[in-house]
């Protein structure tokens, strides 16, 4: 059993006076000369004895509320399992009822797993395997930091320097970690702001948005179009045994989603990557001219008018596209074909091929949302109209998407000036 601490008191040693006291939110003994702070007779020596008692009594009381005072003796790593294990949790609560949008996605959870390890990998390698909960300080979250930005790193065979993004999203990652813990009973650090002052993200170089030319669009298209053309010869680059190598290949059969398709439904709908590959017939009227957009970012249905909108014609021609979809196969499930798999995939090879062959700025999905809503300001639409058809906000649309539009064909839809039509 624990042996009970004596209350403050003062003690001569070797010719110099000593407080002893107890320190309740470490439970250390704590000794300090009394000269340091400021009793130099018997009289101050006394006060100081009374101060440090009712500090002691209150002490305590403030520990035992918040539930314990051995927080801060925690092993760091341990407490680090139990957010992993808590946010594992949370994913297989969102997993079980994906429609309450409570707990985690398993993207999420992924991405704390991976941070998280690390942090313990680094912790071990620093000789930092012992450290506890209340010794971990801003030095070596800063320390930490700067591994980042100096550790290589691996983007699949190549070998890279992380970005300011990236050390951002482990810094974040750490951060909220460090703030469930801290939300435990009792506190596990004794000066959270330190740390979240070291935490503090680094400055990002913003990217400017994209604004494609119209005849960098049908460069692309053209080129997705011939690429599903069945027995073309295309010219394939590969590494092999870490070694470049190009060859012919002749195609026999597009990809099981076709880039073609997926990249009109992106370029004149605007919408995310995962938003297009979702979109089933069921969620498009062909009478009306409307899309229905069941976004799982935002829990919010929002719709898109190809047609009939009282600020202009979205896309006549991709309205036109899709009703000869349908009578293609008219029992398929999702807009975007998917030969031979349950559902449409991002034809990843396909469409880096195609950007290579076309010779163009390389597009991506993100960069089409961009390009969205440039032409919707270079036609005259308000932030807040092709925000609303994007799904995110308009200051989003404006301060971070919009992009001037120097070269467009001249028309009223957002097909006809992107020369898509």
């Amino acid at each position: 059993m624990a042996r009970s601490r004596k209350p403050a008191r003062v003690v001569k040693w070797r010719g110099v006076w000593y407080l002893f006291y107890t320190d309740h939110s470490t439970n250390r003994q704590m000794r300090l000369a009394c000269t340091s702070l400021g009793a130099t007779n018997a009289d101050e020596r006394r006060e100081l004895l009374n101060e440090y008692r009712s500090k002691e009594v209150n002490d305590l009381a403030e520990v035992n509320k918040r539930g314990g005072g051995l927080a801060y003796d925690r092993p760091l790593i341990t407490e680090l399992d139990s957010y992993v294990e808590a946010s594992l949790k949370r994913v297989s609560i969102r997993a079980a009822n994906p429609e309450a949008r409570s707990g985690l996605s398993a993207k999420t959870g992924k991405v704390i797993e991976n941070v998280v390890d690390h942090f313990k990998k680094w912790l071990i390698r620093t000789g930092r395997e012992r450290l506890t909960t209340g010794r971990l300080d801003g030095p070596t979250l800063r320390e930490y930091r700067d591994d980042l930005a100096a550790e290589p790193a691996r983007l699949g065979r190549k070998a890279v320097k992380r970005s300011a993004p990236t050390i951002n999203q482990y810094l974040r990652t750490i951060k909220t970690c460090l703030v469930f813990l801290h939300s435990k009973r009792p506190p596990r650090f004794p000066d959270f702001e330190n740390l979240r002052i070291a935490l503090k993200p680094l400055r990002e170089d913003r990217k400017s948005p994209v604004a494609y030319t119209p005849a960098e669009l049908r460069a692309f298209l053209a080129e997705a179009e011939a690429r599903e053309q069945p027995h073309k010869v295309v010219e394939v680059q590969r590494t092999k045994h870490d070694k470049p190598e190009k060859f012919l290949m002749e195609t026999v059969k597009t990809a099981s989603t076709p880039v073609s398709r997926l990249f009109l439904v992106l370029a004149l709908i605007g919408c995310r990557l995962g938003e297009a590959l979702a979109l089933r017939w069921q969620d498009v009227d062909l009478n009306r001219g409307r899309i229905t957009i069941r976004a799982p970012k935002t829990g919010r249905t929002r719709w898109i008018p190809l047609v009939g909108a009282p600020e202009g014609a979205i896309a006549p021609s991709l309205l036109d596209r899709l009703r000869r979809w349908r009578e293609e196969d008219p029992k398929r499930e999702y807009v975007l074909p998917h030969t031979g798999l349950d559902a449409p995939v991002f034809p990843k090879g396909a469409w880096k091929g195609t950007n290579r062959n076309a010779g163009i700025r390389a597009i991506s999905p993100q960069h089409l949302r961009q390009n969205f809503t440039s032409y919707a300001g270079s036609l005259g639409i308000p932030a807040t109209v092709a925000a609303m058809w994007q799904g995110h906000g308009a200051d989003v649309a404006e301060k971070h998407y919009r992009a001037q539009v120097l070269d467009r064909n001249e028309g009223a839809s957002f097909d006809v000036a992107m020369g898509l039509a």
